[in-house]
């Protein structure tokens, strides 16, 4: 699709151009407001977590990119990172298991020096109604949403604190604010980690430290630019029209990592199209 495509708005009978977002235009050197910080993103090796990682290293970051399994996807998405001018370690750990955080949390500091962003991205995602939901399936979901948060943000904030600088951004989702059928262990682990990030909000402002929750609406997770997106599925009522392009997401994440954000603390931000308000 080109720059002429053009979708209605239904009901207010405007039109909107989608301008293109080119590989070229991706690559283009945005300013490097991160240069000098380090920034740690879970469960980067793919996806959302690649695209915020990739964009924070694009602006000058050093980056720690973390999976649970797969080496080489996390090793692929660091050098890519690396093309930017920046130093980036692939690091495996499974964010729910408190000794593995602590290791990699540990190699980081020792390779890197100090971080300065965490963003909270890996997420456990599943279905299962509860009259049929196991202990085993509730405390999974629990390990990765809350737990994980938790064990990741008491890691690194020793290191902002000895700096007087630290960003930390929890990711959650829709679902687990307006709930959904077969997902209360999801919903539940997920509303944990935001009243943490509102509770450590107020507990580390004195220490320069701004704690954020991001909640993403629908995503096109092949899209290459928003000229290859088409219009959103029927139901998910998305005044936009489209879902969204992950480079629109890790936009707002390294807008709250930057010095750009440095009065915005405990605040839920949506990026949804105006899928959800308020």
């Amino acid at each position: 699709m080109d720059i002429s495509r053009r979708t209605a708005i239904s009901g207010l009978g405007a039109a909107i151009a989608w301008p293109v977002v080119t590989p070229e235009a991706r690559q283009a050197a945005p300013a490097r407001t991160l240069s000098g910080r380090v920034a740690l993103v879970t469960g980067s090796g793919a996806n959302l977590g690649r695209a915020t990682a990739l964009e924070l290293a694009r602006r000058g970051a050093d980056v720690v990119i973390n999976a649970r399994t797969s080496r080489d996807e996390a090793e692929a998405v660091a050098r890519e990172a690396e093309a930017f001018g920046v130093r980036a370690i692939a690091l495996l750990a499974d964010v729910g298991n408190e000794q593995q955080v602590d290791a990699m949390v540990a190699e980081a500091l020792e390779r890197l020096g100090r971080i300065d962003i965490l963003v909270n991205n890996a997420g456990f995602r599943g279905a299962s109604p509860l009259v049929e939901m196991t202990t085993e399936e509730w405390r999974a979901a629990m390990a990765v949403n809350s737990d994980g948060p938790f064990y990741c943000t008491r890691a690194v904030v020793p290191s902002m604190i000895a700096n007087r600088w630290g960003r930390i951004i929890t990711v959650s989702g829709e679902n687990s604010i307006n709930g959904r059928t077969d997902w209360a262990h999801v919903c539940a682990s997920k509303m944990g980690a935001w009243g943490m990030t509102m509770a450590l909000a107020v507990e580390l402002a004195p220490y320069n430290i701004l704690v954020n929750h991001v909640v993403p609406g629908a995503w096109d997770l092949d899209a290459e630019s928003l000229a290859d997106l088409g219009q959103a599925p029927q139901g998910l009522g998305i005044p936009l029209g489209r879902t969204g392009f992950p480079q629109e997401l890790a936009n707002v994440y390294a807008f709250l990592a930057s010095d750009d954000a440095s009065y915005i603390t405990g605040q839920t931000i949506r990026v949804n199209g105006g899928q959800r308000r308020g």
